[in-house]
């Protein structure tokens, strides 16, 4: 079983059970809890650099804010800090949240090996996720297949997030149109980004630019 494995967890019941089932039930010898997402970057890369760096991560997405400045507030933000440098640590979600885009995403995007969804039997779900992690297999509850196995009509692509995410920091079709364009990014028309808009604002169901930028987050697009 698995030596070393960081939990992410902001509240303290559903921290300590995790960390309980995991010493107790499975063995684990070294379990470490935090309640933020930046601590855990942080204790992720230390351990990295002293060549003893953890078998698994455990991580919720949503965090509570309070007095703490943060740069990485939420678990998506964490996963995608850790791909983007490069670390293969696996990766399991435990969260309350079951928007089929999201987590799709989770897993085609950031590589992740499962998604428990918390309730009556998260916990034992979740058990049933690290054995399955540990001996090589990825693991969804069949409530997560059927969530994610439909194909949508219209694919949500990396050009569509780029897109939503410029808009979010405030930039006109226009400003974003002259980026992609000076970026070779394509298509990079005032035109096309406006088709693709108003396509995203169908599937999204938002009225107004603003309506869209809400309705992304929510579902953890960007």
């Amino acid at each position: 079983m698995y030596q070393r494995v960081i939990v992410v967890e902001d509240l303290d019941s559903v921290g300590y059970g995790i960390s309980m089932m995991l010493q107790k039930e499975l063995e684990v010898p070294e379990v470490v809890l935090t309640q933020y997402c930046d601590e855990a970057y942080l204790k992720l890369q230390k351990a990295h650099q002293n060549n003893k760096p953890f078998d698994l991560l455990i991580t919720d997405l949503s965090f509570k804010q309070d007095h703490r400045p943060l740069q990485l507030s939420s678990g998506k933000e964490l996963i995608e800090r850790i791909r983007e440098k490069g670390h293969n640590i696996p990766i399991i979600i435990c969260s309350v949240e079951e928007k089929a885009t999201m987590i799709k995403r989770f897993i085609e995007k950031n590589n992740v090996a499962a998604y428990v969804l918390k309730g009556r039997d998260g916990l034992k779900e979740l058990k049933e996720a690290v054995q399955a992690i540990y001996n090589g297999r990825n693991f969804f509850s069949e409530k997560i297949m059927n969530l994610t196995k439909g194909k949508p009509t219209f694919e949500i692509e990396d050009y569509d997030v780029s897109l939503l995410v410029h808009l979010a920091h405030g930039l006109s079709q226009n400003q974003i149109a002259s980026l992609f364009n000076t970026k070779g990014i394509s298509p990079s028309s005032l035109s096309s980004i406006e088709k693709r808009l108003n396509r995203l604002k169908d599937v999204l169901k938002a009225n107004n630019n603003v309506q869209l930028v809400a309705n992304a987050k929510d579902i953890g697009l960007i």
